[in-house]
């Protein structure tokens, strides 16, 4: 690990297509197996690190400058282990004292999704306590690998409000919404059902599970979108990025970016798909503090 941080791949020729893909493959052989997927495994997985980042949104009101979103993704709630690890997040979070809770997806995965939905629910119940709220939207695996409905039913039951294609007024704060448009893979998003209800004029923070689609609208007068659905790329190589990320995460993968109509943020997520493994790329426990955009000249 010490050698592959202290000297990453640089290569000046131009690649191909063709060379890109082989090369992510040899990088990604080389760090699944051995030593690497150990690591990968047994720490950098577990390894949850707190990430916050400052927002600037225009017009948003002074006096509740530094209000503080919380987020968790991307769970993946399929066996013990990772249960544990989102019951961690959680207390995290809340240390964090967050205003309100935004959770945009894949809550539970695997062959035996639907078992995992009541584990799942419990771990994230605490959130319930934040004073502004706990919002939820479905992920592709929870659409896909579970029974949507379901999934939605667990979580409410807890407190937790799972928004498909609707919006919610966040009580703390006036003139501030919450939209949750359902999973986009799953062919479930209903955007003008999802805005029907929120005001000209009004704060919006879009809840979307994939991040890329912010490409794909027009403009809404967003405030932020968040998502998750890329775990950042799971895992990566100094110097090369990450070797995969998934359908419509390839714009955002991670962090605060700027997209043609609105700022996007992807957090990193909480769990794991495919290897059983992070490599340079922790799971993530986020929070946004939002402030007023300085006046334009």
């Amino acid at each position: 690990m010490k050698n592959a941080k202290e000297r990453p791949i640089v290569d000046a020729r131009p690649k191909s297509p063709a060379r890109r893909r082989f090369l992510k493959g040899a990088a990604f052989a080389g760090l699944t197996s051995g030593g690497a997927a150990a690591y990968g495994h047994t720490v950098e997985e577990e390894r949850l690190i707190v990430r916050e980042t400052i927002v600037a949104a225009p017009g948003w009101p002074a006096a509740h400058s530094g209000w503080r979103i919380g987020i968790l993704s991307d769970f993946h709630c399929d066996r013990h282990r990772a249960v544990e690890r989102t019951a961690r997040a959680v207390a995290m979070l809340m240390a964090l004292k967050p205003n309100v809770v935004f959770l945009p997806g894949d809550f539970v995965s695997g062959h035996n999704a639907n078992d995992w939905i009541g584990p799942c629910a419990e771990a994230l119940k605490p959130l319930t306590q934040t004073p502004g709220g706990v919002y939820g939207v479905l992920g592709n695996h929870d659409s896909l690998n579970a029974h949507p409905g379901a999934v939605a039913k667990g979580l409410e039951r807890v407190g937790i409000s799972i928004l498909r294609n609707m919006s919610r007024p966040i009580p703390t704060l006036p003139n501030t919404y919450v939209i949750g448009v359902d999973d986009v893979l799953a062919h479930a998003a209903h955007w003008p059902r999802a805005l029907r209800h929120v005001p000209e004029g009004a704060f919006r923070f879009l809840m979307v599970h994939e991040p890329d689609v912010a490409d794909e609208m027009g403009p809404l007068g967003l405030t932020l979108q968040i998502s998750g659905h890329s775990h950042g790329g799971q895992i990566r190589l100094p110097g090369f990025g990450p070797l995969h990320v998934p359908k419509m995460a390839t714009h955002y993968p991670e962090g605060l970016r700027q997209g043609p109509h609105h700022p996007v943020y992807t957090t990193r997520g909480v769990g794991v798909m495919g290897p059983q493994m992070r490599l340079f790329c922790p799971p993530e426990v986020t929070l946004l503090k939002i402030v007023s955009a300085p006046a334009s000249v």
